[in-house]
């Protein structure tokens, strides 16, 4: 069946009002945003601004478009800004008119979403082989006929695994020798601090049917403003992607945040200092414990499967934290957890928790 509404794991006030707590009251593990919160530069531009609300934002985004279109040394012509990633995953879905799209399974539901009208391929990926992705993705590509449309999350969510940059070469020389648009959601990509290892933002010039998709939203922890950019070098796709926005579609305060916080390296060198010590130390944690199987990450947040009989996120939930279950992504169970990663004494909250209700006490 496909999914036809939103299904998220941010969403746990109402799960929490089911057991007498209020919103306040939870620790919130299921969404993956970055625990340094709102940047201080933002806020203080904000401030500084708040009589611009009288003012219709700018229509074309022009000096959000160039300062994105300078980081990445790319022309304004290569920038689609958007109302989020996901305005942009649905907009590509109504530019390319895909009628037969390979994703990955499990992945981000909003892909299936977006490519409601096509036939859907799907990659499985396995708990045997690590729910490694590339070889499937691969295969498929090269057995399918009149596939039109491939689109990938890298890092995956929520597995957090990644396709490397020689594997992704060889997806998107395959895509283009066989006219495939190739979509990669490379949202939690900034969590990466060598991520133009990985990234194939360096290859955009090589390949006319690649596309990119990035967000402010995860690392600078700006989720309510919604605000995301697509890459591509392709002029007829932009093109298009620029002419069927919706007037205004970004608000004046995301405007102003893509327009500084490129710049804000205090907040970035915070941020990889945050998750290198700390991703660390979860990953430890949970590697404790013989009842989880926990898988490497990558980024900020941990994935993992609980192997014994025992709803965890209820059990949890009942202490004070909300997990994401991951029982709603295609091709996984309701064994299957993925956790973001917070600050520490956050995250000794959640093994303290752990210990308690996987010890039986």
């Amino acid at each position: 069946m496909k999914i036809t509404t939103a299904m998220h794991g941010g969403n746990y006030n109402e799960l929490a009002k089911q057991h007498g707590l209020t919103k306040e009251m939870v620790l919130d593990f299921s969404a993956n945003i970055n625990p340094l919160g709102v940047p201080a530069s933002l806020k203080q531009t904000i401030t500084a601004n708040l009589d611009k609300l009288v003012e219709y934002p700018e229509p074309d985004y022009l000096a959000l478009r160039a300062r994105i279109a300078s980081f990445h040394q790319l022309d304004l012509a290569n920038i689609i800004p958007g109302n989020g990633a996901t305005e942009l995953i649905f907009g590509i879905a109504k530019v390319t008119k895909a009628q037969k799209v390979l994703l990955l399974a499990p992945t981000f539901a909003e892909y299936e979403r977006a490519f409601f009208d096509a036939e859907i391929i799907y990659a499985e990926l396995a708990k045997e082989t690590n729910f490694d992705a590339a070889e499937t993705v691969l295969e498929i590509i090269e057995r399918e006929t009149e596939l039109e449309a491939v689109c990938l999350c890298n890092p995956n969510n929520p597995t957090g695994q990644l396709i490397n940059q020689e594997e992704m070469i060889k997806i998107a020389d395959l895509c283009e020798k066989k006219n495939i648009y190739l979509i990669i959601d490379e949202a939690f990509m900034d969590f990466i601090e060598e991520s133009e290892t990985i990234s194939m933002i360096p290859y955009l010039q090589q390949f006319s049917h690649l596309c990119i998709i990035r967000a402010f939203t995860k690392f600078f922890a700006i989720p309510g403003l919604r605000l995301g950019y697509l890459l591509t070098k392709n002029d007829l796709l932009a093109e298009a992607l620029l002419q069927m926005r919706e007037p205004w579609s970004i608000n004046t305060f995301a405007d102003m945040a893509g327009q500084i916080l490129l710049d804000d390296k205090d907040y970035i060198k915070q941020t990889y200092q945050w998750i290198s010590t700390e991703r660390s130390f979860l990953y430890q944690g949970l590697n404790g414990f013989p009842e989880l199987t926990v898988y490497q990450p990558s980024v900020n947040y941990i994935f993992f499967h609980l192997e014994k009989p025992l709803d965890l996120r209820k059990e949890l939930l009942l202490k004070g934290i909300f997990v994401r279950s991951c029982a709603n992504y295609r091709g996984l169970t309701e064994n299957y957890y993925r956790v973001a990663v917070k600050t520490r004494a956050d995250n000794i909250q959640l093994l303290t928790a752990l210990e308690v209700i996987l010890s039986g006490n």
